[in-house]
C-alpha cells in the first residue's frame, strides 16, 4: 500500500511496534525505546504533549501556503479548493468527535494580506521535500525553512508588545508566531500547518516534532485530498502512523503493525489515502488524540504485548 503519494514519514514513528517508551526525536515518526520493566506504565512521547495537547474544546488549525521554487505556484483556484479540503477535514473531525461526546470547536485560520489569501514565498532546502529531510540535518533545514515563513507570516501582526519577546532567551519564529494566534484566539490549541503545493507530483508528507516538549511542533502537506489533511493535522495532536513502511525493518514492528492495519481496516491513521467518508477514528486513536482516558487491553497487547502498561489521562 505504501506509495510516496500517499504521505508517509522518513522515520516511522511506530517503532510504538519494536518498542516502547516512546522518546520521540526529531520527526513524528521517529522514536527511541527507554528501557522499562516488566508491567512498568509507560508514556507515549506523543501523547498529551507540547503545543498540541489534546483535541477537544477549542482548536485552531492555521494555514500558510507556501511557494518554493521547484514545487508548483500557489493558483487562487488552488488555494480555494485547498482551504475547501481543510474544511471538510476539519467538519469531519467535528463529527467524529461528537459521535462520542468530545467537545471540538475547529477554527482554520491562515496567512492573509489586507486584500487577499497570500503565500509566503520560502524555498525548500532542496528541489522537494523528500530530498530535503533526507539530506544530513534536514529536520533542521527545514525548521530554518519554518521559521523564516513564520517570521514573514508575523509581518501582518503588527507590532509585538508580549513579554515572550522582552527576554534573555530569544524565542524561535515560530514560537513567536505560535504566540501571537494564541492570543488572538485566546486558546493554547494551535495547529501550525505548512502547505507546499505538489498535488500533481509524487511527494511526501510530514509532522515534526510531536515528541518532543523544546520547540513547537508544525505539518508539511503536500496534497489537498482531505483525509491526507487530517491525517498529518491528527499527527500533531499525538496519533501515530498504523500502517507498515518500508521503513520498518523489524519484522516484529512489521507483524504488529499489519496485525493493526487487520484490526482496524478503516483508520484513518493507516489508510489515509482512501476517501474520507469510508474511513474513521479507531479507539486506539482516541486514546492518543485524547479522546479516552486508557488505551484499551487488547490494543495494549497488540502493539507491546503484556510486558508494558500504558498511562491513564
Amino acid at each position: 500500500m505504501f506509495s510516496l503519494a500517499l504521505t508517509f514519514r522518513f522515520f516511522t514513528i511506530t517503532r510504538l511496534f519494536a518498542l516502547l517508551a516512546l522518546v520521540v526525536l526529531a520527526t513524528a515518526c521517529h522514536t527511541m525505546p527507554r528501557l522499562v520493566r516488566k508491567n512498568q506504565e509507560v508514556h507515549i512521547a506523543t501523547v498529551n504533549n507540547n503545543v498540541c495537547k489534546r483535541l477537544e474544546g477549542k482548536v485552531v488549525l492555521y494555514a500558510i501556503f507556501v511557494d518554493s521554487r521547484h514545487t508548483n505556484p500557489w493558483s487562487t483556484y488552488d488555494i480555494t479548493s485547498t482551504l475547501d479540503s481543510i474544511r471538510l477535514g476539519m467538519d469531519w473531525l467535528e463529527a467524529e468527535a461528537r459521535e462520542i461526546g468530545v467537545p471540538l470547536d475547529i477554527t482554520l485560520d491562515y496567512h492573509q494580506t489586507a486584500k487577499e489569501v497570500a503565500p509566503i514565498a520560502v524555498n525548500l532546502p532542496r528541489k522537494t521535500l523528500y530530498n530535503s529531510l533526507l539530506v544530513p540535518n534536514g529536520v533542521r533545514g527545514l525548521d530554518r525553512w519554518a521559521d523564516k515563513i513564520g517570521r514573514a507570516a508575523l509581518q501582518t501582526f503588527g507590532p509585538d508588545t508580549a513579554s515572550i519577546t522582552k527576554t534573555k532567551i530569544k524565542p524561535k519564529d515560530r514560537e513567536r508566531l505560535l504566540a501571537r494566534l494564541r492570543d488572538k484566539h485566546k486558546t493554547d490549541n494551535v495547529a501550525l500547518v505548512y502547505f507546499i503545493n505538489n498535488y500533481y507530483s509524487d511527494e511526501i508528507s510530514l509532522a515534526l516534532h510531536t515528541g518532543q516538549d523544546d520547540t513547537p511542533e508544525y505539518a508539511i502537506v503536500s496534497y489537498k485530498q482531505p483525509s491526507v489533511i487530517v491525517h498529518e493535522f491528527l499527527h500533531l495532536f499525538g496519533a501515530l502512523d498504523l500502517y507498515v513502511s518500508p521503513w520498518d525493518s523489524k519484522r516484529k514492528a512489521q507483524r504488529r503493525k499489519a496485525m493493526a492495519m487487520k484490526e482496524f481496516p478503516n483508520e484513518i491513521m493507516a489508510f489515509a489515502h482512501r476517501n474520507l467518508d469510508d474511513l474513521e477514528i479507531s479507539s486506539l486513536t482516541q486514546y492518543l488524540i485524547g479522546w479516552q482516558p486508557a488505551m484499551k487491553e487488547e490494543h495494549q497487547r497488540l502493539i507491546a504485548g503484556k510486558r508494558y502498561r500504558f498511562a491513564k489521562y
